[in-house]
């Protein structure tokens, strides 16, 4: 225990009471000095131990133009883009989801890193103002001259020190783990400015393929437009039959719920198609794409890895998983229209 007074802080015995004194009163003394240090010994640097990179400030805002900042700034800009290349895109829907993804793993990271950060200012104030000594000093100190209780002091103190030595890796740990996700945030949002960078460059071409393709409203019957029915007849002549060809469906998002999308099965059920299949899916592929413009072909998904007219400058780009064989698009070839 610990009492602050005109001189200083200084230390009261807790097992003497104001009316008790003597050799058996004093004896007790240490064993209670190292019981009360025990926890606070394990808050305390130890003098010439490596320290942790310093951290931020507790308390730190992260500026508006960190990766936070700028990927609010890149959502906007790529929302006004979708609207006026007039639907989704997969490609940059995906950049999207991967910068909010590692945006947000940094921001947990540096909340988490903010509150330790203030415990450790708060604990390190509590040791300054009250005067707490070196551990060693009080814990073996307090005991020379007495073999067996020096045995069990020093027992303590190595406790103690793998306890602080523990606290002092995790920390720098924990340090290295937000300054990797901070950088990998930095990275992915720095890939989607990039690629809205490239979209707006083909503001122009994609123009004149929006005003060459007009929007058309879904046929009445199997409920598909007039232009992904043309493309569904001539792959199907081309390329059938097909075990089915699933083109309209409700959902929330895409090209399906619109009439501008069909997949063209190679296998049943869900199965990774056999050797000549998955040929027929490259050869469907490479046909759409080669017929893209003449057609009104938006874009086209096979084998986890998306072709759009939109951005011919990306080729064939790999998707992240959806977990999967059709929802990878491995056991159909997906084509969508403007």
């Amino acid at each position: 225990m610990l009492c602050s007074g005109r001189e200083g802080v200084f230390p009261i015995d807790p097992f003497r009471s104001a009316g008790s004194s003597g050799p058996a009163a004093r004896r007790r003394w240490p064993w209670a000095a190292a019981g009360v240090l025990l926890s606070a010994a394990l808050l305390i640097p130890a003098a010439g131990s490596a320290q942790p990179e310093p951290a931020a400030p507790a308390g730190r805002v992260l500026p508006a133009t960190g990766p936070p900042g700028d990927l609010a700034r890149l959502e906007a800009r790529a929302a006004k883009l979708a609207r006026e290349y007039r639907g989704q895109l997969g490609l940059l829907s995906q950049a999207e989801s991967a910068a909010r993804a590692t945006t947000a793993t940094m921001l947990r990271l540096h909340r988490r890193l903010g509150r330790a950060n203030t415990q450790l200012a708060r604990l390190a104030a509590a040791s300054y103002m009250g005067g707490v000594q070196d551990p060693a000093v009080v814990i073996l100190g307090g005991v020379s001259g007495d073999p067996e209780r020096m045995l069990r002091a020093s027992a303590t103190f190595e406790y103690v020190t793998r306890q602080r030595s523990g606290r002092e890796r995790a920390l720098k740990q924990f340090l290295l783990a937000e300054q990797r996700a901070e950088r990998a945030a930095s990275a992915r949002t720095a890939a989607l400015r990039g690629l809205l960078a490239k979209l707006a460059g083909q503001r122009h071409r994609v123009e004149a393929l929006l005003a060459r393709f007009r929007p058309e409203s879904p046929v009445i019957g199997d409920t598909i437009t007039a232009r992904m029915r043309q493309v569904k007849n001539e792959v199907d002549r081309r390329f059938g039959p097909f075990s089915s060809i699933g083109c309209y469906r409700a959902e929330a998002s895409g090209e399906h719920p619109l009439g501008r999308a069909c997949d063209f099965l190679l296998s049943t059920g869900g199965v990774m198609p056999a050797g000549a299949s998955v040929r027929r899916g490259y050869d469907i592929a490479a046909w759409a794409q080669a017929n893209a413009s003449r057609l009104g072909i938006m874009y086209i998904i096979y084998r986890q890895r998306i072709w759009d007219i939109r951005m011919p400058s990306a080729g064939w780009v790999q998707m992240a998983d959806r977990g999967s064989i059709t929802a990878n698009h491995y056991d159909h070839v997906h084509i969508s229209v403007f």
